[in-house]
């Protein structure tokens, strides 16, 4: 393979790492939308373009999610007992999600990718206030809550951070706790679903240097490039206007999301 493309994917790594770092989001609301547009240049067939650029995502986002969760735990910003009892309805979501997203065509699941990064976009620019008051997080919570983000982050290809965060900050975690506690809750999130792609594309992919839905030269050079930078973007989350941050990169994902629908 020739030297360009492989720094094109370093790059993308790089950029998600970086802006995952900063904003907390997962890596594959940069990489989905960056490999749709670079993996037909390496000659992947049309129809399967955006099942490749998702799982190729979520497998390289494996890496990050190892170095983000171990991070956290050793700042003990993991609340490893809510992520248990939170675990077994995370797998199974995520297992439903990555069937699903199997089963759709190519055109629904790009379609349907673009919106959520259109409306994240909005979410963004557009930050909700925390809640003040107390919330429990019962059983029932617990539930809804893994399966529910587990279905939606695998369909979508993204670890769900952007699900989870909000959602134990609205339960009244503590807002450190609940980053380091959705990192470790996406690590399960794209290590099964990424093995969700990768068996269901065993049947439909005979592309060269591909395993499965992972188009193997991107997913090594992504997953380096945001492995290595995420944690200079979390350094640099504390130096940088937060709001000015998320605004500019809440209108480069609603130009994306139109662009991708």
């Amino acid at each position: 393979m020739e030297l360009l493309p492989l720094l094109a994917f370093l790059g993308i790594g790089v950029v998600a790492g970086l802006l995952g770092g900063l904003l907390g989001l997962s890596g594959g609301v940069v990489t989905v939308p960056a490999l749709v547009f670079m993996l037909p240049k390496m000659g992947i067939p049309a129809n399967q373009v955006t099942h490749m650029a998702i799982g190729t995502s979520l497998a390289a986002m494996v890496f990050n999610g190892i170095v983000s969760s171990w991070s956290h735990h050793r700042r003990k910003g993991v609340i490893w007992e809510l992520f248990f009892s939170i675990l077994p309805w995370i797998a199974i979501g995520a297992l439903f999600g990555g069937i699903v997203a199997n089963f759709m065509p190519d055109v629904v699941l790009e379609n349907v990718f673009g919106a959520f990064i259109c409306l994240l976009g909005v979410y963004l620019f557009f930050p909700a206030k925390k809640r003040k008051e107390l919330k429990a997080l019962n059983k029932h919570s617990i539930f809804w809550l893994g399966t529910g983000v587990g279905t939606v982050a695998s369909v979508l290809g993204i670890g769900g951070g952007v699900f989870t965060v909000p959602l134990l900050i609205h339960f009244n975690y503590p807002e450190k706790k609940a980053i380091g506690t959705s990192a470790a809750i996406s690590l399960v999130i794209t290590t099964m679903t990424a093995l969700t792609y990768l068996y269901f594309g065993l049947k439909q992919v005979k592309t060269p240097e591909s395993l499965g839905y992972i188009y193997l030269p991107a997913f090594v050079f992504v997953g380096i490039g945001a492995m290595f930078l995420a944690p200079l973007g979390a350094k640099w989350a504390h130096a940088i206007d937060a709001l000015l941050l998320r605004r500019i990169f809440a209108g480069v994902m609603i130009i994306i999301g139109i662009l991708m629908i």
